[in-house]
């Protein structure tokens, strides 16, 4: 029976149960992928409007408060330390789940940006908000161009 038939007796009504492997390809876009790629150098790119002088993290193809187009003329380096904004702990995984050992996720306005970036916070670590972080990357032949090969936040050394 074809979708858009309309089903007319409940007797026609059938389930199927099971499991279907699906693959797909996520393309990060052009904005995307020119941040990833930046992270696989070890460096956090933003764009800044040229009208509204807001700088976005992770970078942005339009200003979302003005609208005007963010062209490859407006992309700066920032960080790679910045402020911790806010912090949380998280002791239930996507799945609902028990989440053991908890993770932290924090929200780091970095040097240079006005949009904060959402990231793991190295754990083992005691947090506030205000405190000063840096960025940790893998090291540099373990990076792939995945917002993985950044590991996350520490605090800022003195």
């Amino acid at each position: 029976m074809p979708l858009i038939e309309r089903i007319q007796h409940l007797d026609e009504v059938r389930a199927w149960r099971g499991t279907i492997q699906l693959e797909g390809v996520y393309t990060a876009g052009v904005a995307g992928e020119r941040w990833l790629r930046g992270l696989q150098e070890g460096k956090i790119y933003g764009t800044r409007c040229p009208r509204c002088r807001y700088t976005y993290v992770p970078a942005r193809r339009f200003c979302e408060r003005c609208l005007g187009p963010l062209g490859k003329d407006t992309w700066i380096e920032v960080g790679p330390s910045g402020t911790l904004v806010s912090w949380t702990r998280l002791h239930v995984a996507p799945d609902g789940t028990r989440q053991v050992p908890p993770r932290t996720l924090g929200l780091i306005r970095l040097d240079g940006a006005d949009a904060v970036l959402v990231h793991e916070l190295i754990d083992g670590q005691e947090w506030t908000s205000g405190m000063r972080v840096e960025a940790v990357f893998r090291p540099p032949a373990e990076r792939s161009g995945s917002i993985r090969d950044l590991l996350g936040f520490r605090p800022l050394s003195p």
